[in-house]
């Protein structure tokens, strides 16, 4: 997992995302030993969005369901798990991080990439992954960091409303400090490891694009910023975020982003 990335392997964004998935899961594989068989395990990948860590899961040989809210993201997670044949192997349902629609220790595995970050309640959402863990389970969480460019997405659009939310930002789970004391009263031991993953757009209007039209925070904010008659400045600051962090220098956008990876292993029963 050190450094994320290997350069040019992965030609785009959705494939980035992929990526940063494989490793998540093949973290959290090796975390719980590697002795069982993995069509034996049972795995949730929670805020799954188009399903890239439950695919990654299922590639893996794990059965596995994908949770979220919006269900046009669980569609095309579907679809996609139909598409790649692993439609055998991955679920997908409609339900919310802070109240998991499954009993106490259903799961060997639950994972989420870049997903349960966007829970408005953080310590409740970790609670709640731990909750539907059997002993000795595994968590593995991906979440951006804040002095990243995914990170720093917020902020920069946020810049531009008089009147900002008051909720605490996604990049809390890149907080070490902020997820250990999450996790802290939990039964349950952490570890936590900064890593890489190249994320690649045609251009930078392109990312603009995505980023603006994709479901989530981002999108209440442009229609908010819309009605102020504000959004082409913040647009152009986001831009501007963009092109302050490309790597390449051929027209197309290169981004080396920074996450926080946690590992909890939950205890064994009493």
């Amino acid at each position: 997992m050190s450094g994320g990335w290997r350069g040019g392997d992965y030609a785009s964004a959705g494939d980035a995302w992929a990526h940063a998935a494989r490793d998540v899961v093949g973290a959290a594989v090796a975390e719980l030993g590697g002795t069982t068989p993995p069509a034996t395990l049972r795995a949730l990948d929670v805020g799954t969005g188009s399903g890239p860590g439950a695919l990654a899961a299922a590639r893996a040989g794990i059965p596995v369901v994908g949770l979220d809210l919006e269900p046009g993201l669980l569609g095309i997670a579907a679809q996609r798990a139909r598409t790649s044949g692993l439609a055998h192997r991955a679920d997908f349902v409609a339900g919310d991080a802070l109240a998991l629609p499954f009993p106490r220790g259903a799961f060997d595995l639950v994972l989420s990439t870049f997903g349960v970050m966007f829970a408005p309640d953080a310590a409740r959402a970790a609670a709640e992954l731990v909750r539907v863990c059997r002993a000795r389970a595994v968590v593995a969480v991906a979440s951006w960091t804040s002095d990243g460019v995914m990170g720093r997405i917020a902020p920069t659009v946020l810049a531009h409303l008089d009147d900002r939310t008051k909720s605490l930002p996604p990049t809390q789970w890149g907080d070490p400090d902020r997820v250990g004391a999450w996790f802290a009263p939990l039964p349950v031991t952490v570890r936590m490891q900064v890593c890489h993953v190249r994320v690649v757009y045609p251009g930078v209007e392109h990312a603009v694009r995505v980023f603006e039209n994709k479901p989530g925070p981002l999108r209440a904010h442009r229609a908010a910023l819309e009605a102020a008659g504000r959004w082409d400045r913040a647009r152009a600051a986001l831009a501007g975020l963009f092109e302050e962090n490309n790597r390449a220098q051929d027209g197309t956008l290169v981004l080396e982003v920074p996450y926080l990876l946690v590992l909890g292993r939950v205890a064994a029963a009493d």
